[in-house]
């Protein structure tokens, strides 16, 4: 059975799920995030000169696919018998993820049973993500670079905190290849980002790392500035908080009678995005320059920049 909810923080929803379900729900989320911060690190192959720098916004566009807004999950039942406390489960389908619809599930149960929990939160019903990433890359010797990321945001009455490090390295301007006339600049570059999620009360839930590598190539034309990459990611996520849940009274004997009972809940979870693909262009405007790229990812990803630029 579904009804409509009002629009609970993205915390406490996490926070009413027990072990069978919160993976199911979270894991699209894990996803999309990993997704969205491992975007925009790099927008050009070639590095700046020593302490020239790019001070920029990452406009970030997270597309979520069908397939990532509903999943099957498991539901425990507790029932009062003669001997006291029986349990068993339920199976469940087309449940909403995080960006699924917003209609909370009720678990179905006979007899005197308690599902655990007694209902399923539904999701924000959402077809995109859009990120805003300040970043600022410094230009090192020998055509190296270093990128710096930090921005504290909310998402769905969620406060989020976000931040990352990365260096780039052009290829292209140390031996061999800086020996030999190059019709392209070559780069390789990787970032390590974390971000957390906090419930209303302060507590932190999620804690996540991410780590990134990719190979760039660009060429400058003009103002025009052609770019592809390619690289290889990994996101972890670690989750921490209670579950209450309710169970009958075994004390009283009495079916309707329940108490409250408090479980914690610690698990690591694994995005499920490692490679990507990436397309794209610069228009070099004197200290202004704009960019996009395309991202190919099993949740396709764009990305518009603008920034200040000293080379």
């Amino acid at each position: 059975m579904l009804w409509a909810q009002e629009e609970d923080p993205l915390a406490e929803r996490i926070e009413r799920l027990g072990e069978g379900l919160f993976e199911g729900y979270t894991q699209p989320l894990v996803n999309a995030f990993g997704a969205g911060i491992s975007t925009g690190l790099f927008h050009s192959a070639y590095s700046h000169d020593f302490l020239g720098f790019d001070l920029s916004v990452c406009g970030i566009y997270i597309q979520i696919p069908r397939s990532a807004k509903y999943f099957s999950g498991r539901a425990l039942l507790c029932s009062l018998g003669i001997n006291g406390l029986v349990y068993d489960s339920v199976d469940l389908d087309s449940l909403s993820t995080v960006f699924g619809p917003d209609e909370e599930t009720i678990v179905p149960t006979t007899g005197n049973a308690i599902g655990i929990p007694q209902t399923i939160p539904g999701g924000f019903n959402v077809f995109g993500v859009p990120l805003a990433i300040p970043q600022l890359n410094i230009g090192l010797a020998s055509g190296s670079e270093i990128i710096l990321r930090y921005i504290p945001f909310t998402f769905k009455g969620s406060r989020i905190r976000f931040m990352g490090v990365g260096f780039k390295q052009e290829l292209t301007r140390l031996p061999p290849l800086s020996m030999v006339p190059m019709p392209v600049a070559i780069a390789i570059g990787g970032a390590y980002q974390r971000f957390g999620v906090k419930d209303s009360l302060g507590k932190q839930i999620v804690n996540s790392s991410n780590w990134v590598v990719q190979l760039l190539v660009s060429k400058r034309i003009a103002v025009f500035e052609p770019f592809a990459g390619v690289g290889y990611e990994d996101t972890k996520v670690y989750l921490s908080y209670e579950f209450e849940y309710q169970i009958p009274d075994t004390s009283s004997g009495i079916p309707p009678d329940l108490i409250t009972v408090t479980e914690d809940i610690d698990v690591e979870m694994y995005g499920q995005n490692h490679y990507r693909a990436m397309i794209g262009f610069n228009l070099n405007l004197g200290f202004f320059y704009l960019h996009y790229d395309y991202n190919f990812l099993p949740y396709a990803v764009h990305n518009a920049m603008i920034g200040i630029t000293i080379r």
